[in-house]
């Protein structure tokens, strides 16, 4: 193959895909070489291809189609390479975009449910308020009714206590009442046959005088000695009775009580005087004659059941006034407890209703022993003795309140107290209660109808209980001799209450429960009491069954 003779000239031209592949990242790139003529007109290859044989033309396009694919997929592969970084960035901007979105998005919920919930609690808030408001009015109420329940219970067992007492006074009245309608019933058939012959005894009175005044004035206008010897020999002057007139009998009980009463009027006598004796020679009458008649009388005692008749054989024997008779002497039951001296009735709760004494503890005392019979009548015991000093209103208590029914607080030195059970002592009878204490031992005893019902150890031991306080029966003192409260008075009997500066046995304390002496050593009993306030009643009666 010949070459013309035009030299050839190799020129640099870049291909066309040279600036989209040409860049930092694919500088390997091997740029195009074509051959043209020295003037440039054509290219030299189509000379020298004209003069190759087609066979090495055709294998060499094939080389460079297989270089170009080969180029195509690198260059390809470079482009997806560039497009894939400069995506990158474009694509992140989107996703900050959406992502800045979305937040905005998710700000505006999270603002919109800050604003419900906020809404919520508000409208939780006020209904809380007023639940609250509403709650603290039912709390009101409640503390009101309460109250109002707790007053009405108070009134109620007011009342019901001034029921008790004046039901318990009228049946007091009504039991008195109906023995006096029984002693005049009893008395109203002799009142009524004393009346009767009283009548019928002043009736034949009234006739006999005038008979004897008839007789008396024939014998001073006569004045013969046939009628001084008639007379002589018939009955004397000073007979009360004629020949004619049987004996009077009068059906009274209280006629022999009138004649004692009277003994003046027992014999009426028309006497003569010294001038008709010495004119009619009259003996002179003899008294003594006259009343051993009466006396030889035999006398008998009326029974209730029957009326006695009694031979009256003188007018001197009807009294001139009748007396009605008094009431029979009801004698006393004779009982086996009698070494209790005295009682007291506390008739109904009150703060007036205590008993103060005119001495009190005159030295400190380490051992004591309080005994007292005590009859209930509500359904609590309340304070049966209280001692108070300047220093503590509480140094020695027997505390009862309406409030503790079945229990008695036994306070020594407050606050320091041991609870006595007492529902055995409720029923409305007399039991024997019974407290000792000893500061020696730091123990106490509590006996009920001579039986141990309670004791107990570490109780003050070492304490002593100073003197010169006050003393009080049936309420609680709150300050030195006052400060009383209703709830915490006594109601019903005491009977036989002292107190003694040590410790009673147990055969001491069994022995005043049967009614035996009252031992040694009492310092207070119902003898010093001082002063009875409201209407507490003091009665004396030696044994317990006469404390009624």
């Amino acid at each position: 193959m010949f070459l013309s003779n035009k030299p050839i000239v190799l020129k640099y031209q870049p291909s066309p895909l040279y600036n989209l592949t040409h860049s930092p990242v694919n500088e390997e790139v091997a740029p195009v070489c074509n051959l043209y003529d020295v003037d440039g007109a054509t290219p030299a290859f189509r000379h020298v291809a004209a003069q190759k044989s087609p066979k090495n033309f055709i294998d060499r396009l094939k080389r460079l189609d297989e270089k170009f694919r080969r180029f195509k997929e690198e260059t390809l592969h470079r482009l997806q390479g560039i497009a894939d970084n400069y995506n990158l960035p474009y694509n992140s901007d989107s996703h900050v975009q959406l992502l800045t979105d979305q937040y905005q998005n998710i700000s505006i919920l999270l603002t919109d449910f800050q604003d419900r919930t906020a809404h919520d609690l508000n409208t939780l808030k006020y209904w809380t308020k007023k639940l609250q408001r509403k709650t603290q009015k039912l709390d009101q109420k409640v503390t009101a009714l309460e109250i109002a329940l707790h007053e009405q219970r108070k009134l109620s067992v007011k009342e019901s206590k001034k029921q008790r007492s004046l039901l318990f006074n009228l049946t007091q009245q009504l039991q008195d009442h109906r023995s006096w309608i029984g002693s005049i019933s009893a008395h109203r058939s002799e009142l009524q046959g004393g009346f009767r012959g009283l009548q019928d005894a002043l009736k034949k009175q009234v006739d006999i005088t005038t008979r004897l005044q008839g007789q008396v004035n024939t014998l001073l206008q006569n004045n013969s000695p046939s009628s001084r010897v008639s007379l002589s020999s018939g009955e004397s002057l000073t007979s009360n009775r004629t020949p004619q007139e049987p004996a009077l009998r009068i059906h009274t009980s209280g006629l022999e009580h009138s004649q004692r009463s009277h003994p003046a009027r027992n014999k009426v006598h028309i006497k003569p005087s010294k001038e008709m004796r010495m004119r009619n020679k009259l003996p002179l009458p003899r008294p003594t004659q006259v009343l051993a008649r009466t006396q030889n009388q035999p006398q008998t005692k009326p029974k209730p059941e029957e009326q006695i008749e009694s031979d009256v054989h003188d007018l001197a024997q009807v009294p001139l006034r009748h007396r009605i008779p008094q009431q029979q002497h009801i004698p006393r039951k004779t009982g086996t407890l009698c070494n209790v001296n005295s009682m007291l009735h506390f008739p109904s709760s009150s703060t007036e209703n205590y008993v103060t004494f005119k001495k009190s503890f005159l030295n400190g005392i380490h051992e004591m022993s309080v005994c007292t019979w005590l009859k209930v009548e509500v359904d609590y015991v309340g304070t049966l003795l209280s001692y108070a000093t300047e220093d503590n209103d509480n140094k020695l208590v027997l505390y009862g309140r309406s409030s503790k029914l079945s229990s008695l607080d036994f306070v020594i030195g407050d606050p320091a107290y041991r609870e006595l059970p007492v529902d055995t002592i409720l029923d409305g009878r007399w039991h024997h209660f019974c407290v000792i204490w000893s500061s020696i031992e730091g123990r106490f005893w509590h006996y009920t109808d001579r039986r141990l019902t309670s004791t107990g150890s570490n109780f003050q031991k070492g304490y002593e209980i100073p003197g010169g306080g006050s003393i009080i029966l049936g309420q609680e003192q709150d300050s030195l001799g006052g400060g009383f409260d209703e709830a915490e008075a006594f109601v019903g009997r005491m009977a036989g209450f002292t107190v003694w500066n040590r410790m009673l046995s147990p055969g001491e304390v069994s022995g005043i429960a049967t009614g035996k002496g009252l031992p040694r050593g009492a310092v207070l009993s119902l003898d010093d009491v001082d002063q009875l306030n409201g209407s507490v009643h003091h009665v004396s009666c030696g044994c317990l069954e006469q404390c009624m």
